[in-house]
């Protein structure tokens, strides 16, 4: 059995992002050279072309993809909620307990437990 813990989850996550912008590199230095072919007058292919252009949209989604993970990843293991929000458990036991006590000096002291 394998346990995968965050932070496996996040380097693994980080790692993907990493080979894909790698990727994209060096698509984009491809992409780089049909350009220079273009300037200098040389005929280029139109399937060239567009394979380049649709694998540039296909690693960009992956990318996203990747990114959004590696956010998910990260906010989980800052304690983050998916939607953005992580809780202050200490603020939140002092201001229960700051309550408790109002209720205890309002009340009889011995009906609200310690």
């Amino acid at each position: 059995m394998t346990i995968i813990t965050p932070e496996q989850e996040t380097e693994d996550s980080a790692e993907i992002l990493r080979g894909l912008q790698e990727a994209i590199g060096a698509l984009r230095r491809e992409i780089e050279g049909l350009t220079e072919q273009a300037r200098s007058g040389g005929e280029l292919k139109e399937t060239a072309v567009s394979g380049k252009t649709s694998k540039v949209a296909g690693l960009l989604a992956h990318c996203l993809k990747a990114e959004n993970t590696l956010n998910d990843c990260r906010n989980r293991q800052a304690g983050i909620a998916r939607v953005g929000y992580a809780l202050d458990m200490d603020k939140a036991r002092a201001d229960i307990g700051c309550k408790l006590d109002r209720l205890r000096r309002c009340s009889d002291p011995g009906a609200v437990s310690e």
